[in-house]
């Protein structure tokens, strides 16, 4: 059969491979250091490689990158505990077959190993990316789930080409992260990264706002404006809450993708629409396009490939990773000494259910490391408590209020089976629910529509549908 090199310092995961390999019909070559592993593929000529990244002595992307130099027809799968995009980007740049994170999982493997053996031979080495910087203080995406491993992998091969990505996924996972690695990971990167929440801006400002205007435009337009589209140059572009795009301002976003071009408010010249545009949405865009709220072509044009980042919750194995990113930068920006975080600690956080995710996150930690009385971050430091007007309280009282519902909802029922005619009792009390729910929002954001929508989590055409008479 085949002969299969493993290289890692870790006694346990090469014996595990042997006996799994071994099992398979297979000849383990086992290495414990990338020199050894050298050595390996130069005497034996192994079919496959299996490698760690993080090895005494030289690294397994450095051993990657020299197989690549001496047997650039073997295939190499690079193992890593330390999941980061950067490394994935770099693992598969050097003509990796695939990238695996710890803890290995036997049936992947088996996986692997089918199809690294049937594989034709790659056709040629592509550019490596460089190191990666750990000084580098930007937020980063990191994960070992597969879920995590997978959009890793999707955002390097998306990297280099100009299609349109449609990123989506609940608020809090991430999604600015990804359009922003997707920018970094490519030929883009030394252009402009220019992003717009479409949800932040008056809908009277938002055409304004993306496409610039000229002087006496309008009453107080009185020099030219840059919009984003034209910022972001040769780089990407970024709409986030794209569901947000008023309709008719959808019609004018389709013209310009088709075209390449748009006009400044107040002008009829063309100016070049050159980025790469990533748009982002917590919604559902095809429900959204069966609403009548976003439009179908427009959908089908920017959902060329759709990336989804998972929740927190179905990743809750890249917790503590997240949990040790999150204290270095909070360690960063708020001059603390946080050295490492007790394992109660991370079993706290585990069992929390992140409704806000990776961003709710982050607020606990910030908080948390504010709070700490020494070096080690415990149970009793984190700050789990959202206040009256937190998530977790606003979801009590919504519970509250289902029984307050269908206690009230029994008693309508039964005086309407007493009466001999049909009442629209669902239309009438979901009406009124609604209206106090969206003049309730208006009241606390001071009569604010965009920050009220926000609030119950409506999009503004149907907030503004809903608003009282």
């Amino acid at each position: 059969m085949a002969r299969i090199l493993v290289a890692d310092d870790e006694r346990s995961i090469c014996d595990a491979f042997r006996l799994l390999l071994e099992a398979e019909g297979h000849t383990a070559l086992v290495a414990s250091t990338g020199e050894e592993a050298l050595l390996l593929v130069r005497e034996q000529a192994p079919d496959l490689a299996f490698v760690d990244v993080r090895m005494p002595g030289m690294s397994g992307l450095k051993v990657l990158k020299e197989i690549g130099r001496i047997a650039p027809e073997l295939p190499v799968v690079v193992m890593t505990a330390y999941g980061t995009l950067e490394t994935a980007a770099e693992a598969l740049r050097n003509r990796a077959f695939d990238y695996l994170g710890k803890p290995l999982d036997l049936a992947q493997i088996r996986q692997v190993l089918r199809r690294a053996l049937h594989a034709p031979a790659p056709a040629s080495a592509v550019t490596a990316v460089g190191e990666d910087d750990e000084a580098d203080p930007r937020p980063r995406l990191v994960g070992q789930s597969a879920a995590m491993q997978g959009l890793f992998k999707l955002i390097v091969r998306l990297a280099d080409n100009d299609l349109t990505v449609l990123v989506q996924g609940e608020s809090g996972v991430g999604k600015e992260l990804v359009a922003r690695a997707i920018h970094d990971s490519g030929a883009r990167a030394r252009e402009p990264f220019v992003a717009l929440n479409c949800a932040a801006i008056p809908e009277q400002l938002i055409e304004s706002e993306l496409f610039g205007h000229e002087r006496g435009a309008f009453t107080d337009a009185k020099a030219q404006r840059v919009g984003r589209f034209e910022a972001a140059g040769a780089g990407t572009l970024f709409l986030d809450e794209i569901s947000e795009l008023p309709l008719h301002l959808q019609g004018t976003l389709l013209r310009v993708l088709q075209e390449r071009s748009f006009e400044r408010v107040g002008s009829v010249a063309p100016v070049p629409f050159r980025a790469r545009l990533v748009c982002a949405s917590n919604r559902d865009l095809a429900a959204a396009v069966a609403a009548g709220e976003f439009r179908e072509d427009l959908y089908h044009r920017i959902n060329t490939v759709a990336l989804v980042v998972p929740p927190l919750r179905e990743r809750l194995e890249d917790l503590p990773e997240l949990v040790q990113a999150l204290i270095r930068r909070a360690n960063r920006e708020a001059g603390t000494a946080i050295r490492s975080v007790e394992q109660a600690a991370v079993e706290r956080l585990r069992a929390h259910a992140w409704p806000g995710n990776v961003r709710e996150l982050e607020h606990v930690i910030k908080r948390s490391v504010l709070s700490a009385r020494g070096e080690v971050l415990t149970v009793h430091d984190l700050s789990l408590e959202q206040g009256p007007g937190g998530v977790d309280a606003a979801r009590s009282e919504v519970e509250r209020l289902a029984d307050v519902v269908a206690s009230v909802g029994r008693r309508l029922v039964e005086a309407a089976g007493r009466t001999a005619e049909s009442l629209p009792l669902h239309e009438l009390a979901m009406e009124r629910l609604e209206r106090a729910l969206v003049q309730a929002a208006l009241d606390a954001t001071g009569g604010n529509q965009v920050a009220a929508a926000r609030l119950l989590g409506m999009n503004r055409s149907t907030f503004r549908a809903k608003l009282p008479d």
